[in-house]
């Protein structure tokens, strides 16, 4: 695993980092693991914060109460500006027992047995994308026909949000990921998902209870019933709706990329259909989650490997610092679809952990089974070394991924 030397004087680090070849981790994040595990990076936004990377340490930190994600204040620490970390109420931005009382109201619809559910609207969403490519030219874009459009599809599904709602407002749930943007450009984004949000919201109002078994319905619900406020309901409707489809855009890019690129493991997948949740599970280790999470704020002063965080300081902990951490995964560079461990890291910890991680697993395992039993002579129209990555967005995707098949 290649790092890059950097002098003390050089810090802090500057984000965005320098990326890995074909969509690796930056070799920025391995240096600091090794020399700096609290590391100081300047952000975008101009803030300051300290970047954790090693896995034990992130596990630590997003389970320690004198870290807090209640970021929606007037000054808090952003990545570029007034993104869905800013937005009162939500979910993603309370710290319990506020972040308890709602998690409990949406929890059973992401639990194992409710994702189990799901299955056979996911596969016919997949398979409608598929349709879609086996339609376009050959070649065809990857990304633009198969990776891009199926997690909206997906999430307006699930949530029972009507997609004529959706196709004004995609473009505004990937600015909440950019880091290019500038600040007035994320805050007008997130008016926008705020709005949009409110559009669904009274377009479930007068919903019977038997059309409400879904998070979006149990929310309104509760807010009816006075359990959570207006802010919560919006707020984490609207997180729901962000998360739900940007985070999965970019393994629906790089799993088949990375896939394509290791012909025995995709073979092997092929042969044993039962190892295609493992080399999802793979994907997600190896590319998933943004290069550097989105800021914590220390309530006191901790001290962690003789660096004292004071308090007001803004923690980043990067996740594929924890995924590819030598101490926890064996030769970590290497995907291998077959390896012990497992990508729960990559979905974080503590209170925090990600509540649609069954969601996710599942939905990707169904679209790498589908699209590879669907086109079995797919493969990519151009050598590796010319696709190109997103250096705009903090998640790791090829920007464009043209495949080609024998018709």
């Amino acid at each position: 695993m290649n790092t890059t030397p950097v002098r003390d004087t050089e810090l802090p680090l500057r984000y965005p980092f320098p990326r890995g070849p074909l969509g690796t981790p930056p070799p920025l994040v391995h240096w600091a693991r090794k020399h700096h595990p609290v590391c100081p990076v300047l952000l975008p936004s101009g803030v300051r914060a300290w970047m954790i990377t090693r896995k034990d340490d992130i596990a630590a930190v997003l389970a320690d109460r004198r870290f807090s994600r209640d970021l929606a204040f007037a000054g808090a620490p952003r990545l570029v500006g007034e993104d869905f970390t800013a937005v009162p109420g939500s979910i993603f931005n309370l710290d319990p027992p506020e972040h308890t009382r709602i998690r409990r109201i949406v929890a059973p619809y992401y639990t194992r047995t409710a994702t189990e559910r799901y299955v056979p609207v996911v596969t016919g969403l997949v398979d409608d994308a598929l349709d879609t490519l086996a339609a376009a030219p050959n070649p065809a874009d990857l990304v633009d026909t198969f990776a891009a459009p199926l997690p909206p599809a997906i999430a307006c599904a699930l949530l029972h949000v009507d997609p004529d709602l959706r196709a004004a407002f995609v473009d505004n749930f990937a600015i909440q990921t950019t880091f290019v943007d500038n600040p007035a450009t994320m805050t007008d984004a997130t008016t926008a998902i705020a709005g949009f949000t409110s559009q669904i919201i009274d377009s479930r109002r007068h919903d019977p209870p038997e059309h409400r078994d879904d998070p979006i319905g149990a929310l309104l619900t509760a807010h009816e019933h006075g359990t959570i406020s207006a802010d919560e309901l919006h707020g984490t409707a609207s997180y729901l709706m962000v998360t739900g489809v940007e985070s999965l855009v970019s393994p629906m890019a790089t799993g088949p990329l990375t896939l394509l690129l290791h012909g025995n493991q995709l073979r092997d997948c092929r042969k044993n259909p039962e190892l295609w949740p493992r080399a999802a599970e793979e994907v997600l280790r190896y590319h998933h989650n943004g290069v550097l999470g989105l800021p914590r704020i220390a309530l006191e002063d901790v001290d962690l490997h003789g660096i004292t965080i004071h308090r007001g300081d803004a923690v980043c902990a990067t996740m594929l610092g924890a995924t590819w951490d030598p101490g926890h995964y064996h030769n970590p560079a290497k995907f291998d679809i077959h390896r012990d461990e497992n990508a729960d890291p990559t979905f974080g910890a503590g209170p925090h952990y990600c509540i649609g991680a069954n969601q996710a697993r599942m939905i990707l395992t169904i679209a790498y089974q589908r699209l590879f039993q669907r086109f079995p002579t797919l493969e990519l129209a151009v050598p590796d070394y010319e696709i190109p990555f997103d250096t705009d967005s903090m998640f790791i995707r090829p920007t464009t991924l043209p495949v080609t098949w024998q018709t």
